[in-house]
Parts: C-alpha cells; structure tokens; sequence
C-alpha cells in the first residue's frame, strides 16, 4: 500500500509538470466543443431562421411561378429574392457565391400544365370511341446551383419545388373539373375549386419519460468530444511511460518491493483522475460556457448514477488503451503516431465524426469494436435518450471488459519481456 501510495504521487508530480500536455488533456477539448458545437449549430440556424438566399425568375407569370415562390417561403427554409430577371446576370450571382441557387421558370409552364390536364378530364366525360391519346409535355424548371453548397442543400430545393408543382397541377386538375362538371349541369360545381390540405405533420420524439431534453448540437456534441479528449490521454500516458523507461526510473521502480501490478494501478489511479476531471470539464463547459455563445444549454439527464458509472467505465477504457499503446511502443514517435491516428480512427468508426447510422451497412457492422463506440452510446442513452443506468449497462460493461483486456495484454508483454533479459 505505501509502495502504491508513493507511486500514485510520483505519477502526479510527473503529470503536473507537463504543462503543454494539461493544456492537451483540458484546454483543447473544452475549445474543440465550443467551436464544433458553434459552426454545427450556425450551419442549422442558417437553415432554420437565417434562411438561405435564393433567385427565383419568373418567367411563366401565372399560377405556376406565383406559386412555387409563395411554396418556397412557407417552407421557411428560403428568402426569395426576385429582382433579378436576366439568366445570365442570375448565372453569375450564384456563381460568385453571392447566392446559393436560381430556380428560373419557363414562360408558358401554368399553360403547359393545364394543356396536359385538360385531356385527362375531357376523356373521363367522353365515350370510348371519342377518347384522345394522352401526349404529356415536360415543364422544365431550370436550378442553377453554387458549386460550393452540398448535395443534401441542392436536393431539398428540388424537393420542396417538386411537392408544389404538383399541388399546382392537382389544383388546376380540380378547377378544370369543375369547369367541365358546371358545363355538363349547368350549375357551378365549387365542391371543385380547390382542395384543403387535411394532413399536417406533427414531429414528437419517443422518450420513455418525460423529459425537457432536446436532441440540440450541445446534446450531441458534449458527449461526443468528451469521449475522444478521454481516449487522447493516450499520448500523454505512453509518452510518461517510455521517458521512465529511457531515464531509468521506471527500471528502479521495479527494483522496489512490491509487483509491477503496483505501477500499473498508479498509473491508472492518477490518469482516471485526469479522465473524470475532463469529463467534469466538458460538463461544465455545456453547462455555463456554451450558453455565454448563444448555443443551448446541456441538460445531463435525470440518471446521473448512470452518468458517472460511464464517465468512470469510459476512463478506464480510455487508460488501459493508454497503457497498452506506452507498454508496446518502444519510442516517443511510435507512441505520438500511433497512438494519435489509432484514437482518430477508432473515433471515426465510433460515430465521433460521422453517425453510425449513416454509415455504409459494411461499416455500421465494423463500428461496434470501437471503444469510443460503447461510450458514446452509453453518453447517448443519458444526454438524449434520459434514459437509466440498466440501458446503457452492456455498453458500460463491455468497456470495463475492455480496461480488463488491456491492462491484462500490457502486464503480460511486460512480463514476457523482463524474461527476455
């Protein structure tokens, strides 16, 4: 016990007089969460209540054009900005980026429309022998995009614009029917002069309780960064490690009385520490920073037992891979290269960069060896799904299992090379 006792103060000096790694450990992730959370919840807000600006020339001038400019507002997502009419002059404002698309309509496009209904209503009154051969016309509304903005951007345009053009073509469907229908009984058929939008969508999200929670870019992005600054002690960790071992004091430390076991839990003792206190860090920082920019505030959930078990569970994962990537490499470079790319790839397979959910099925199957994967789900299950701590208990589980796996493979290497001298 004394022996550990010492140990565990040693590690801590050692750790407090590393200054740029502190800064690693707690500065850097702190501002990596204030800036992701500020341009992802910038880039929803351009969407949402800054709206995107958008050309729309009207050649048509009738239903059509009238219409899908009235759509593209409600939609709330667009400011319509008509007062160019030139395609060309239009063509280089969204090129130089001053706006992000053109929707041009054709001259004649509400006439198209009702030329390509009207043979539908006539045959429905006409007999089989007087039938005509229904030949369709093709309106084409030109979109000219800025190169820059993403497919996802481009397709919701074309998405809201194909959802009102044929609300404008039933509509003209409907007052041509009535047309006919008043002709054939002489009295005017307003049952007929437009349809009422009946459906409205209502978004509810499925908790199992009630909660003030909302899935927002701080619910998402705390839990998420707050994993990969855990797994980055990894350089500082191997890096203590090896300069023992190049100095000679960790050879001394063997020499003591006591197991190697002995250093091993310091290690761990005093690195868990730095990994809870990034997570208090991080909470934090969601709590009283990020409103200070505008951002929402993090709402921890109603489980904090379940909280803390994997903040602890998600520490322990992240030191033993610390100590297995410092028992193996055999210098600073080994350890600084490998330990960074390994815990930047196991991120992207874990859903810290790009969700699992969008993955490809291939990938999504892959994921699930992450480490950083079973934490942040487990995060998840608390931060935004409020849920208990026997919900996130398998993901809990399987990262101590991976604390146990690993410390396990850095003592037997170790082992297995002192037998070696």
């Amino acid at each position: 016990m004394h022996k550990l006792k010492a140990s565990v103060i040693k590690e801590f000096l050692v750790l407090i007089r590393d200054i740029p790694g502190l800064i690693i450990l707690f500065l850097m992730p702190a501002a990596m969460i204030i800036v992701v959370t500020l341009v992802q919840d910038s880039t929803l807000k351009s969407i949402n209540e800054n709206k995107i600006k958008v050309l729309c020339i009207d050649n048509d001038n009738d239903i059509l054009g009238k219409s899908l400019k009235e759509g593209l507002l409600k939609s709330g997502f667009f400011d319509i900005d008509s007062a160019i009419t030139e395609y060309s002059e239009a063509k280089a404002k969204v090129a130089s980026g001053k706006y992000r698309a053109a929707v041009v309509i054709p001259s004649g496009a509400t006439d198209i429309i009702r030329k390509n209904v009207k043979p539908v209503i006539e045959n429905m009154f006409s007999p089989e022998s007087k039938k005509q051969k229904k030949s369709f016309e093709k309106i084409k509304i030109q979109i000219l995009t800025d190169p820059t903005i993403k497919k996802t951007f481009r397709q919701a345009i074309i998405s809201n614009l194909q959802t009102y053009t044929a609300k404008i073509e039933t509509r003209i469907l409907f007052k041509i029917l009535s047309e006919q229908l008043e002709n054939l009984t002489g009295s005017k058929a307003e049952l007929f002069d437009e349809p009422a939008e009946t459906a409205e969508f209502v978004e509810t999200f499925a908790y199992k309780q009630k909660t003030n929670i909302k899935p927002d870019s701080t619910q998402h992005n705390v839990p998420a960064w707050t994993m990969f600054a855990m797994f980055f002690i990894v350089i500082p960790l191997a890096g203590n490690m090896i300069h023992e071992r190049e100095n000679g004091s960790f050879f001394r430390l063997l020499t003591m009385p006591g197991s190697y076991l002995t250093v091993l839990g310091s290690k761990t003792i005093v690195y868990l520490a730095v990994t809870f206190l990034q997570f208090v860090l991080m909470i934090l920082t969601g709590i009283f920073i990020l409103p200070l920019f505008g951002l929402p505030v993090l709402h921890i959930g109603s489980d904090i037992t379940a909280l803390l078990i994997t903040a602890f569970a998600s520490g322990l994962a992240a030191v033993g891979y610390g100590i297995l990537v410092g028992t193996v490499a055999e210098t600073h470079e080994q350890a600084g290269v490998f330990g960074s790319v390994s815990v930047i790839i196991l991120a992207s397979l874990g859903g810290i960069w790009f969700p699992v959910y969008a993955m490809p099925p291939v990938m999504q199957k892959i994921s699930i060896i992450s480490p950083l994967n079973w934490g942040l789900e487990s995060f998840y299950n608390v931060f935004l799904r409020n849920g208990s701590l026997t919900n996130s208990l398998p993901q809990i589980t399987a990262l101590l299992l991976f604390f146990v796996f690993t410390a396990a493979i850095s003592y037997f290497y170790e082992q297995s090379k002192r037998l070696k001298l």
